[in-house]
């Protein structure tokens, strides 16, 4: 009891840190005080009461770039997360339901994406796609379905046994009929995946920007992170304390705070009430 009661207080915790982050990217722009592309200010200030985390290296405000970073990643991570579940589910479906040479096809499809490490594949083709945020995204979500496809795939080929599924099998229903009735059985299974590919989606991003790769342009959490590093001084003069560091705790909060609430969300029980009938 003690255990169901603490992973209940975990996520409602997990909850509330993700709405905040979310307000916070949606009214970043009547929060923070400084346009993050302004370089008026006198660069390296340390943190004060007009620069509350000091300002970087070309003088812009640290805070109203942390600020920005809410908005840009999380945004990021809820785009490629969405296309990513869209694709993933569709042909997890696609593969119970046709089964045969379609499902043996989407399968090794699958394992040709699993194989490669896909952090190397996605780094190469969003350098030759371009410095476009459109294009980083659109890179992540080719080289992330094939992981939900073979996971949800599993789940489909369990509950497309159901009593109600095989009666509209032997009806001849079409796939969007098929996938509308697999999808109570399958919405637990499919939230669950969703969080944890926004942490993932965010990581990437992360990863990329790290690397170099994506559009300098943006204010996301991984490009002020490189932008940091990129100065020479930065452990010299404890400028990281508040320029590296923020960002830092911000991206390793919000995939935490995923993680935390993702955790045990398919419950196992209503999957064994959903198959009794099997």
């Amino acid at each position: 009891m003690s255990k169901i009661t603490f992973i209940n207080k975990s996520k409602l915790t997990a909850l509330v840190i993700l709405g905040i982050m979310i307000l916070l990217g949606i009214f970043y722009p009547y929060l923070a005080p400084y346009n993050p592309d302004d370089f008026t200010s006198a660069p390296l200030l340390s943190p004060h009461g007009e620069h509350w985390l000091g300002t970087n290296n070309m003088g812009q405000d640290n805070f109203s770039s942390l600020l920005a970073g809410f908005r840009i990643t999380i945004t990021i991570a809820l785009t490629a997360a969405t296309l990513t579940m869209l694709i993933g589910t569709f042909m997890a479906a696609t593969s119970a339901y046709y089964g045969g040479w379609v499902d043996r096809l989407i399968m090794r499809v699958t394992e040709i994406f699993i194989i490669v490490p896909d952090i190397i594949v996605i780094m190469i083709f969003a350098t030759f796609a371009g410095p476009r945020l459109i294009d980083v995204i659109l890179v992540m979500v080719f080289f992330s379905w094939s992981r939900v496809c073979r996971v949800l795939r599993a789940r489909c080929l369990v509950i497309i046994k159901q009593e109600d599924l095989q009666y509209t099998l032997l009806l001849k229903g079409g796939l969007l009929e098929v996938g509308r009735k697999m999808w109570p059985y399958l919405f637990p299974a499919v939230i669950a995946l969703f969080i944890q590919q926004l942490g993932r989606a965010a990581v990437t991003e992360a990863t990329l920007s790290f690397l170099g790769v994506g559009d300098p342009t943006i204010h996301s959490w991984g490009r002020t992170i490189r932008n940091a590093l990129d100065y020479p001084g930065i452990f010299w003069d404890g400028t990281y304390w508040w320029w590296l560091l923020p960002p830092m705790v911000c991206l390793i909060i919000f995939v935490i705070s995923l993680s935390l609430l993702s955790f045990n969300f398919d419950d196992k029980n209503s999957l064994k009430e959903n198959t009794k009938t099997l």
